[in-house]
């Protein structure tokens, strides 16, 4: 366990608590929010791969992926390598995407009680900052992969990976401890394989699709939820009630996981 912690110490020593970290007002509680079937309610990165590549192709890649064969940064540049080279040729699909109707009251609602929210997104990353600009709720952080397209294709790259880890294109884990090293109640939201390492270490988990059972089998202690309504009945409930005691974090990911010869480096298929 000792060498856990100092493996954490030492992640947090890479990824630094950064100022805006530190300069949220209001509450000590943060909300870290997924967007593929999340906010957006459908899987925006799979519609896409799905719509411009074979059946086979994209299937391969996923079970690759859910059996823990691969690790999704390895997933999304073998996902880019399928999508059309020009942005103008991709299946129309963006200006379609559904979002979940409480989501905006969501963050009026955090907003007028000073609580931090942030999207963190492991797909492809691209469509996210226009989606949320068009939903008129202003400036929200977004931590995401960042999709190019180059006069030769499209490139991927990972800003907001862990420099010393391979395995996700975007760190969840990391935006998770730099709230606590700021002194916040993390709450995550989210509902799929993307959110497995992150969920272990928040304080509070909403879960629904396939992250219900992810939680579940690692014994994860959860909510479920359907909507962002159910989110923020609990906050306004909590915020008179108390935040309950943060659960044990008991999971190993990222450069722990990486260096006792977990999966994900390996190529992905195609």
């Amino acid at each position: 366990m000792a060498s856990v912690k100092q493996d954490q110490a030492s992640e947090m020593s890479s990824f630094e608590v950064r100022s805006s970290d530190r300069d949220h007002p209001g509450l000590a509680i943060a909300v870290l929010v997924d967007y593929d079937g999340t906010i957006a309610t459908n899987d925006v990165t799979d519609d896409l791969v799905r719509a411009a590549s074979s059946e086979t192709e994209w299937l391969d890649l996923e079970l690759a992926y859910r059996s823990g064969a691969v690790g999704s940064r390895a997933l999304l540049e073998a996902e880019t390598r399928l999508l059309p080279p020009e942005r103008a040729d991709l299946p129309d699909l963006l200006r379609h995407q559904p979002h979940d109707p409480a989501f905006v009251p969501f963050i009026e609602f955090a907003r007028r009680h000073g609580i931090a929210v942030e999207i963190v997104s492991d797909g492809l990353g691209f469509f996210v900052g226009p989606a949320i600009a068009a939903l008129g709720v202003g400036d929200i952080p977004i931590y995401s992969a960042e999709l190019r397209f180059e006069p030769d294709g499209p490139r991927i790259s990972f800003p907001n990976g862990n420099p010393d880890c391979a395995i996700c294109g975007t760190c969840k884990r990391s935006r998770v401890l730099a709230h606590q090293a700021a002194g916040r109640h993390v709450v995550y939201v989210g509902d799929g394989y993307s959110d497995q390492y992150a969920v272990s270490y928040a304080d509070t988990v909403f879960a629904k699709g396939d992250l219900v059972d992810i939680c579940r089998d690692r014994g994860v202690a959860h909510r479920g939820w359907s909507t962002f309504a159910d989110v923020e009945e609990w906050l306004r409930r909590n915020l008179v009630d108390g935040l309950p005691a943060p659960t044990a974090h008991r999971f190993v990911c990222g450069p722990e996981a990486d260096s006792a010869g977990a999966p994900g480096r390996q190529p992905a298929p195609g």
